[in-house]
């Protein structure tokens, strides 16, 4: 019996970031919808059954944070990884995600964030992502 193809909503105001984040995990296996806008994400959140999503934290009008809440309080079991470009995150939001990986990071820290969501039931400590890299920037999170 074939597993089902999990479903990410990745949700980030730069449509660069979007395009090559959608690549990356399509060719990891995973169905990839998007949104440019945290109301559009939640748009698209609450019209389709999605397995994960990854929300940006910087956006203009609803930023990461304000989305991710909407979402958990719609389902408060979906697991959600935030992208950031800041080195630290406010303790209200490493409350609420289950993971983070800084912009800038090796792609696969992302692929292993992702896989340590799904295959896990309940919710544990975000990943504090080292952000420091012996090498260039081939293969990081845009």
């Amino acid at each position: 019996m074939a597993r089902r193809q999990k479903t990410l909503l990745c949700v980030d105001d730069n449509q660069s970031s979007l395009k090559i984040c959608k690549i990356i995990l399509e060719d990891s296996g995973y169905k990839i919808l998007t949104a440019g806008s945290g109301r559009e994400g939640l748009e698209v959140f609450g019209s389709n059954a999605i397995d994960a999503v990854i929300l940006d934290y910087q956006m203009p009008g609803l930023n990461g944070e304000l989305v991710g809440v909407e979402m958990k309080q719609t389902n408060p079991r979906i697991p959600i990884l935030m992208l950031t470009g800041w080195g630290s995150l406010p303790e209200s939001l490493l409350q609420l995600v289950d993971e983070f990986v800084t912009k800038g990071d090796p792609v696969e820290f992302l692929l292993l964030a992702i896989q340590k969501l799904l295959s896990r039931g309940q919710k544990r400590k975000p990943v504090r992502a080292v952000t420091e890299f012996a090498g260039g920037s081939e293969g990081r999170i845009p």
